[in-house]
């Protein structure tokens, strides 16, 4: 990730920035932060989540819907696009034809971590997502092989890890059967 603002710039202005290319930004504060576009490895496994997600949704009739690497979470100071974004269906609609930025915490947020920004996506994120009140969030570590569920547990998260052919234990989809090799093998 790198800083590519000199001069502060407001969330607003974050808002409407565009420099005409394909570059994603996040904004922290008041500076634009450029985020590497995701490997294909990281996308099938994105996609593969995603898909898994959106399934147990459908099956157990819950009123969430997910989003993959688009909607942005504010929480007052900097911008973060989860790779995995899991929110309700009113969450959804709220957003209506407004920025794809949600200003309140989200059910779920699942990273990917990326080999070059190992720090941000099992420190940092941890450290902010907490902070902000998301419930649960996963971190899929292919380099270690390992898939971590942590939960909230008043304002800071417990973290369970789980290799190979374990099965996760989620609070927010407790009849998801997923395992770390399922994952492996989804690519």
């Amino acid at each position: 990730m790198t800083t590519t603002s000199t001069r502060p710039i407001t969330f607003e202005q974050y808002l409407i920035y565009d420099d005409s290319t394909e570059r994603r930004f996040e904004f922290d504060h008041g500076k634009l932060v450029e985020m590497p576009p995701a490997t294909r490895l990281h996308n099938l496994v994105m996609m593969f989540l995603a898909f898994c997600l959106q399934t147990e949704i459908k099956n157990s009739h819950y009123p969430y819907c997910v989003s993959v690497n688009s909607t942005k979470i504010f929480n007052g100071y900097r911008t973060r696009r989860p790779d995995i974004l899991v929110m309700t269906i009113a969450q959804s609609q709220s957003l209506g034809n407004q920025p794809d930025i949600l200003y309140e915490p989200c059910l779920l947020v699942v990273e990917v971590v990326s080999p070059t920004c190992r720090s941000v996506d099992t420190i940092e994120k941890r450290d902010e997502y907490a902070k902000f009140g998301i419930p649960e969030y996963w971190i899929v570590d292919f380099t270690l092989s390992v898939f971590s569920v942590l939960a909230l547990d008043h304002g800071v998260y417990v973290e369970r890890i789980y290799k190979q052919d374990e099965p996760i234990v989620s609070n927010l989809f407790p009849e998801i059967f997923l395992t770390m090799n399922q994952v492996i093998q989804s690519i």
